[in-house]
């Protein structure tokens, strides 16, 4: 997920987002090409709640304060509480929680609505967050445990007591959804699992195998093609000095970039691919379509006309680009990045290697270079076999594929590079998995538009029909 921040990195336009190197996601992290207008939240909407800083150890007896969203504007008695969970992004406006079948469910059942924010992000600071002794207090556990006390809170008042539970969720915060109600059954009701890639792994070398897949089955005839071309040639150039000269000169890079260091090169090499993650994770057939049109428009230096897409981040002088390691690492430990990237390296990996044979973008960005960024951000502790570790915990604890839940529906477009980390099969009949044809990430929880499929459109309407039934409305 370094690529899912790297196009936040990007600034991309559009909300909705996990986010990330594809690492968001979420919904900073379920970035969209396409531009909702966002609904302003009232000041008396937003809420503080304590939380222990250690749900599991007694002796821990420090707190701090979570924020959260609570809206009443459909609320009447007995009406069920719907739970907008937060993930690895601050809550704010710039999210359309009132949008799309979460709004509309609201409103039809006459439901109370909560948007959580998970602690180290947004405005939810227990500690430091660029202390790295400070994040041991940081888990997907420690989260779900801020989340149970939410809710034990809100449900002891009479107002709620009675209330049905549903979370709602997509990419990590997918995830916790899903997660709520295995290891809190008892607080959770029914549980949306949008674009969540539950099972952790380390080289998720698929990831761009389905990039490549999406291309393929989507753009023109040659397109796939070409863009190896691309790829292979910056590969050959960047063998040889006179070579890293021509590629200066084309790419627009520094002249004081060193790009002889392997560090530099596979930074260079993930910006490049990042430009395609961004379009198969967040775009549409006809997106995917007219980047191949401009790949294979001869007429202008490809480059030249994407370099708007360069992130900014790497922008040392208005004229270049500066593919800096080093300099990535001290921005990322500086920023409001470090969280996730803990959360990536002490638990799920997610790293989209170039390890495969099956895509188009050479072997330039493997593994090491990953555990590399871990150990450059977090200490010489945070090496392969703490990953490693950390991502055996995490499936063993949650049942990676196989979690043993009800009452949960997966969701997943089949053109989401993230699918190739989630439930695709149904679990049961409690437990389904909805799988919607050419749509992407986490476009369920998107408001309907004229140009979605009459597959997307039919599966919003199944999940809020899954959802009434499991909570009883109507019956």
């Amino acid at each position: 997920m370094y690529y899912f921040y790297l196009i936040f990195l990007l600034n991309v336009r559009g909300i909705f987002g996990f986010g990330l190197f594809s690492f968001d996601h979420g919904y900073r992290h379920i970035t969209k090409l396409r531009t909702y207008n966002a609904t302003i939240l009232r000041n008396d909407e937003y809420r503080w709640i304590e939380q222990r800083l250690d749900h599991f150890d007694p002796n821990e007896k420090r707190t701090w304060k979570m924020r959260y969203v609570e809206n009443l504007d459909y609320w009447k008695p007995n009406g069920p509480i719907y739970v907008f969970v937060g993930g690895q992004y601050a809550i704010s406006d710039e999210i359309p929680i009132r949008y799309g079948y979460l709004h509309e469910l609201q409103r039809e059942t006459n439901g109370a609505l909560i948007y959580s924010e998970h602690r180290y992000y947004g405005e939810s600071i227990p500690l430091d967050i660029h202390v790295t002794d400070n994040l041991k207090y940081l888990s997907s556990h420690q989260a779900l445990a801020d989340l149970a006390h939410l809710i034990k809170t809100i449900k002891s008042s009479s107002t709620f007591e009675t209330s049905k539970v549903v979370f709602i969720g997509g990419s990590y915060a997918g995830n916790l959804v899903a997660w709520m109600k295995l290891k809190y059954p008892n607080l959770v009701d029914v549980a949306v699992a949008s674009s969540a890639p539950v099972l952790a792994k380390v080289d998720f070398f698929e990831y761009l195998e389905k990039v490549s897949e999406d291309y393929q089955k989507l753009g023109p005839s040659g397109c796939l093609e070409k863009i190896t071309e691309i790829f292979q040639r910056y590969e050959q150039l960047l063998k040889t000095a006179d070579g890293i000269e021509q590629l200066k000169k084309e790419e627009n890079i520094c002249g004081d970039t060193d790009m002889t260091k392997l560090e530099n090169k596979q930074m260079f090499f993930m910006v490049k691919i990042s430009i395609f993650q961004m379009r198969a994770q967040y775009g549409t057939p006809d997106v995917i379509v007219d980047h191949c049109h401009q790949i294979m428009d001869s007429s202008t230096p490809y480059l030249k006309r994407l370099y708007d897409d360069e992130p900014k981040l790497f922008r040392k002088y208005r004229n270049c680009i500066h593919y800096d390691y080093n300099i990535f690492i001290n921005i990322i430990k500086t920023g409001s990045l470090v969280p996730w990237f803990y959360q990536l390296c002490t638990e799920f990996g997610y790293f989209q290697t170039t390890t495969s044979a099956k895509q188009p973008f050479t072997n330039n960005v493997p593994v090491n270079f990953y555990y590399n960024v871990c150990t450059g951000l977090f200490g010489s502790e945070f090496d392969e076999k703490r990953v490693k570790r950390g991502v055996e915990y995490t499936n063993n604890f949650y049942g990676g594929l196989s979690p043993n839940v009800t009452m949960v529906v997966f969701v997943n477009g089949d053109k989401d590079p993230w699918s190739r980390l989630g439930i695709v099969n149904d679990l049961s009949s409690d437990a389904p998995a909805i799988v919607i044809p050419k749509a992407f990430n986490c476009e369920d929880l998107l408001m309907d538009e004229p140009s979605d499929s009459d597959e997307l459109i039919a599966a919003r309407k199944n999940i809020k029909k899954l959802v009434k039934k499991w909570i009883g409305f109507g019956a």
